[in-house]
């Protein structure tokens, strides 16, 4: 989906405040500062890393059609230029992206339409990258200005290492798009009025007298007078909206509140053969979890003291014991969380709000209307049954209840060990294999765990550490078993094949167990787990021995003479991969940068 950069104000760098700087650096250092503003959003800056190298291939490539040397000429020049303006890690990434620009150039046989077609759609597409994410165009904030003209050559000249800029001070990277993030958001309802319309929620449930044998709900289209207006205020105080703005950001998302499935709930202090025992077991809400680009999102909102129940969110993992105010939001349709009782008892009833949202791209509002719609039928039918099974008398009514609890613990085992989204993938994937291509389900399944722990070492932040893991260790097995499949298909006896499988898939897993299978998974990297200097085998002979050591298995099934025939990049692109991210922990190679405030750890 369409992520967003926190908003933290730009601060001059130690080279923009170097007085040995040229003023031309200094100069370009204000106009990347701007450009920023501009350029937030992960899909606007990645389309502009597509477009603004395809006009610039389409530039040179007119200028081919005069001369095959002209426009390696312009390029040198061009990036010589930039040798004295440009910041040293700017400049060296600008210049691999004008080789590739040129060697892409080279490669096409051009004519002055092709030429005209590329540029005409890098311009189109740019256009349409702030479209669809709402923001504004940086050259719209100067256009009307005396010096336009001016600024236009500038922006223009210099759109490329801007671009390559940006891209460093996204707040994802390009792979976020495979990275588990957090959605998981915590705030705190502590304003003059925002206490007084919880406690004129208090007082209004105290005075119906709440069931003390199960759970009470009073839903929103059922309040009248002060008590829904005061659960209206509460819903769409920037309190709680702001959550959303400050993680999807609000020019490119539309925020709307689900009021046909708010409610106010009374936590019953019983719970046994009915459906209250549901809350009890870890469960994931609603079944639209596969639904892409859009989400419907539950807020719970404590509305008075409780000490009693804790909400647990596993594949965070993060735990909270909502009291007075405090309030947590997460994915309806994905997230898997459960209640606990704590050691402490509460002396009274536990008062919570249920506020829902949608959030979706304004460019898709058709899209996110649906899953509204969806997610209102889904629950309407779902209280109906709730309440059917609340307090089951007739032995229907009890079997009904033990579907409820059933149903439950198998969808939350499905999501937490394969993940609903990836067994859907791995599903049309197995269906592309028939009606696309014989090797769809191989190279989609292959490689994407490398992919994720590319993109998680790099994020470093907001990760739902449970997820990360369940993805990575999923796709691995699904890789594994493939090649495992090849082998034994075209087994013959090879005993230095036997021998690289034994002795590296032994470190690898030597390796594991000195790290524990956290660690395993970037726990340390990501802040799951503290740090810790590994001294066992085979840390204390063999440097990165996970990887040195899968690499070496992945040899031993390349050795095998039948499967080399039969598929002789499989093992080879696994091995690139693996030592490309060998290569990012070696360097380091990652951004750790505050997000916003989210679920905190068990407390």
């Amino acid at each position: 989906g369409i992520t967003r950069q926190s908003r933290v104000p730009w601060r001059p760098s130690a080279r923009d405040s170097n007085p040995a700087m040229s003023a031309a650096t200094k100069e370009y250092a204000t106009l990347e500062a701007r450009f920023r503003k501009f350029h937030t959003y992960s899909v606007n800056i990645g389309l502009h890393a597509i477009t603004t190298p395809l006009g610039l291939a389409g530039f040179l490539g007119l200028l081919n059609l005069a001369s095959i040397w002209l426009p390696l000429a312009v390029s040198v020049a061009y990036v010589i230029s930039l040798k004295f303006v440009l910041p040293s890690k700017t400049f060296f990434r600008t210049a691999l992206v004008s080789v590739g620009i040129m060697g892409f150039t080279a490669a096409i046989e051009w004519s002055v339409f092709r030429a005209a077609m590329a540029m005409a759609a890098s311009f189109v597409f740019q256009e349409l990258a702030h479209i669809i994410t709402g923001e504004q165009t940086y050259q719209a904030q100067y256009i009307g200005q005396n010096d336009w003209k001016s600024q236009l050559v500038e922006h223009t000249y210099y759109l490329l290492p801007l671009v390559v800029d940006a891209m460093e001070h996204m707040h994802f990277s390009m792979l976020g798009f495979v990275v588990a993030h957090n959605r998981v958001f915590y705030t705190k309802l502590d304003k003059e009025q925002q206490k007084k319309d919880l406690k004129l929620i208090n007082d209004w449930v105290l005075a119906q007298g709440p069931s003390k044998e199960h759970t009470t709900h009073w839903w929103y289209d059922k309040l009248e007078g002060d008590v829904k207006e005061a659960f209206a205020r509460t819903a769409a105080c920037e309190s709680m909206v702001g959550m959303f703005k400050e993680s999807f950001g609000e020019k490119a998302y539309e925020i709307e509140t689900i009021d046909e499935m708010n409610e106010i709930y009374v936590a019953s202090p019983n719970y046994g053969m009915n459906s209250d025992g549901v809350f009890y077991m870890r469960h994931v809400d609603g079944p639209y979890g596969i639904f892409p680009f859009a989400s419907a999102y539950r807020s719970m909102v404590a509305v008075n003291f409780n000490q009693q129940i804790k909400t647990s969110f596993p594949m965070v993992p993060a735990a909270k014991t909502l009291s007075n105010g405090d309030a947590v939001t997460f994915d309806f349709n994905r997230e898997i969380h459960l209640i606990s009782d704590n050691e402490t008892k509460n002396t009274g009833f536990r008062i919570c709000m249920k506020i829902h949202y949608c959030v979706y791209p304004k460019v898709l509002r058709p899209w996110g209307k649906l899953l509204k719609y969806l997610n209102i039928r889904y629950n309407k039918n779902a209280r109906a049954l709730f309440l059917a099974t609340i307090a089951p008398g007739s032995v229907l009514a009890r079997a009904s209840a033990l579907m409820v609890l059933g149903t439950t613990y198998l969808t939350e085992r499905v999501e937490c060990l394969m993940g609903m989204n990836n067994l859907v993938y791995v599903l049309c994937l197995a269906v592309g294999n028939y009606t696309v291509h014989p090797l769809c389900f191989l190279i989609g399944t292959s490689f994407l765990h490398y992919i994720i722990y590319m993109g998680t070492f790099y994020s470093r932040r907001d990760i739902a550490f449970g997820t990360f893991k369940r993805d990575v260790m999923f796709f691995k097995a699904i890789a594994i078993a493939q090649l495992v499949y090849f082998y034994l298909k075209n087994f013959e006896f090879d005993m230095i094949s036997l021998a690289l499988l034994t002795v590296g898939y032994t470190i690898a897993i030597a390796a594991t167990q000195a790290l524990g299978i956290d660690k395993t998974y970037f726990g340390s990297e990501l802040g799951h787990c503290p740090p810790q200097y590994i001294s066992a085998f085979p840390y204390n002979c063999i440097p990165h021995p996970m990887i040195v050591g899968a690499c070496i298995g992945l040899l031993g099934f390349h050795k095998l003479a039948g499967l080399r025939e039969e598929m002789p990049y499989l093992v080879p692109v696994h091995i690139a991969l693996y030592l490309t991210h060998m290569m990012q922990e070696i360097l380091d190679f990652h951004r750790n940068r505050p997000g916003v405030m989210k679920a905190s750890k068990t407390e």
